[in-house]
């Protein structure tokens, strides 16, 4: 069997959604439980992720740019959207690494557990690859933090006042940019 990674991208995030102040308002943190609430997810990455790891500062920042067309926005996105835990308003970029299914055709060794004596695992059928099953899963698990951390910042009693308050923040952060 083979495992994999895929990537989840996310367009048209509003800046500034998400929290910096504690572990549970950073959407690093949810966005991260939430992929690894998939027992086969081994690794998550946002942006450059690993990458950023061996790279100096100079080649990972983002530079906040300002235009009166644009308002406030980053030259590069080697974030992948967030920053201390809150969206830039880029796209946002996870990368996710799932293991390959542990069931195989060729049984591995193992132990009975009444008998404690080494026997072969049962054989069974496998799909040889669940990774594009997988990134349809992880897409919902976005979705949702995503869809939850916009309802902690506009509200939720109901769709009018949630449109409401995303308009009058989107037309509050156009106009600090002027």
């Amino acid at each position: 069997s083979l495992g994999g990674t895929f990537r989840v991208v996310v367009l048209g995030l509003l800046p500034g959604i998400g929290g910096y102040a504690t572990p549970t308002e950073r959407l690093t943190s949810r966005i991260g439980a939430a992929l690894f609430s998939i027992p086969a997810i081994k690794g998550v990455e946002f942006g450059l992720g690993f990458a950023a790891a061996a790279s100096a500062g100079s080649k990972v920042h983002d530079p906040i740019t300002q235009s009166s067309k644009d308002g406030f926005s980053r030259a590069s996105n080697n974030a992948g959207g967030l920053e201390g835990g809150m969206t830039t308003g880029m796209p946002l970029i996870v990368t996710a690494a799932m293991k390959p299914i542990p069931t195989l055709t060729n049984p591995l060794m193992t132990v009975n557990m009444d008998t404690l004596e080494p026997e072969e695992a049962s054989k069974e059928r496998s799909d040889v690859c669940a990774v594009p099953a997988c990134a349809v899963v992880d897409e919902s698990e976005v979705a949702f933090v995503l869809a939850n951390a916009y309802l902690e910042r506009f509200g939720d009693a109901n769709m009018t006042d949630i449109r409401s308050a995303v308009k009058a923040y989107r037309q509050r952060i156009k106009t600090m940019s002027r």
